[in-house]
């Protein structure tokens, strides 16, 4: 299940390299989930996947967490999907989940959730979040996303004009692309070591409330 705390979190840890002392400046709170006042700075946190693809992910932890049968996984997958389900594999006793949308790439299909992801939240931008001088939006992709596919993706948000961010930020598990909208989305990258990517984790869990 989706721990919101978790991700806002960590995505607070994870962004101490870009802002630097600036960092002790943040808090977290609401509508956006990350906050700094004294800079000017507000960061929107955000999984970067389609409901019908966070249903996926879901059931995987679900059933990796509560050590369900393979009976069990797929009565919970019936469940959850529906008729939107598209069926299941039986293969050495294990669940597989089979999805005919998925084509041969699918970081590509990813990066189309992500800017489905981004469309939702600048209409929220618009219409529901405080607005600061630096609208930010950290984005966790589910895939290992690499620099051809940020291209992709920035190419793709410069052609809708999605600009109403002026920073977005995509975590790709082990690296960090920064995208600057006031920079023609040119971007970045920041590479975590494994050690760093732990304490990002530990942060995250230590200080949940």
């Amino acid at each position: 299940m989706y721990d919101k705390e978790f991700y806002e979190k960590y995505a607070l840890a994870s962004l101490a390299f870009f802002y630097e002392e600036r960092h002790v400046n943040f808090f977290l709170s609401e509508c956006p989930d990350i906050q700094n006042e004294k800079d000017n700075i507000g960061i929107e946190v955000t999984r970067g996947i389609s409901e019908y693809s966070g249903k996926f992910s879901r059931l995987s932890n679900e059933s990796i967490e509560n050590n369900l049968s393979l009976e069990q996984r797929i009565s919970r997958a019936n469940r959850m999907f529906r008729k939107n389900f598209l069926g299941v594999i039986h293969e050495n006793n294990a669940l597989v989940i089979a999805d005919p949308q998925n084509g041969e790439d699918y970081s590509e299909l990813h990066i189309r959730e992500i800017i489905e992801k981004i469309k939702i939240k600048t209409d929220k931008l618009e219409k529901l979040y405080k607005k600061f001088e630096w609208n930010c939006l950290y984005v966790f992709a589910e895939y290992p996303l690499k620099s051809k596919h940020i291209w992709i993706l920035a190419d793709l948000m410069s052609a809708e004009n999605l600009t109403r961010y002026d920073i977005y930020f995509v975590n790709a598990l082990d690296r960090l692309y920064v995208i600057n909208t006031r920079d023609n989305f040119n971007f970045t990258k920041k590479k975590y070591a494994a050690a760093e990517l732990c304490q990002f984790t530990e942060f995250a869990q230590h200080q949940q409330t």
